[in-house]
């Protein structure tokens, strides 16, 4: 990673709770840096306010990514809207019944979607996860068609 690299400067990092119970090692530098991460500062600013050398800034973000202590945040990506995913439980339910509700959320879990939405460029990955679910092979082709008819939609 390159803080220096166009781009490099706009993404955000949070710090994640971790589920596990494995150790961890920080050092001094580490732990500066984990303080001062904050989904809502820039890489620049959490350098600036560390007050770290870029390749020093560089190992230990590396080391809490590694670590799993902290994660990317994708600033300003477009998601899918409410209106989409009540069509996409809609449309599953009519394929699959009552469980279509948890089974997309199952789904969205294994897509480590963490997001306070579905961003829209994992919407065709989506779909197509949960129509490997529906077992009858006509059902499931009508589904996919319908949603990605409606995703094409939302996208003119």
């Amino acid at each position: 990673m390159d803080i220096g690299r166009p781009g490099q400067q706009e993404i955000y990092y949070r710090k994640v709770i971790r589920k596990d119970n494995s150790q961890i090692s920080l050092d001094a530098d580490m732990i500066r840096l984990l303080i001062a991460i904050d989904e809502n500062k820039s890489l620049y600013q959490i350098a600036d306010e560390v007050d770290m050398r870029a390749d020093t800034l560089k190992t230990n973000l590396a080391k809490l990514l590694q670590q799993r202590l902290i994660e990317p945040v994708r600033k300003g990506l477009p998601v899918l809207d409410k209106i989409f995913l009540q069509a996409l439980k809609i449309n599953l339910s009519r394929v699959i019944g009552p469980i279509a509700e948890i089974l997309i959320e199952e789904v969205v879990s294994e897509m480590e979607i963490t997001a306070p939405g579905i961003p829209v460029h994992q919407a065709a990955e989506l779909i197509a996860a949960l129509s490997h679910e529906i077992p009858d092979e006509e059902k499931r082709i009508e589904f996919k068609k319908s949603m990605m008819d409606i995703l094409n939609k939302k996208r003119t």
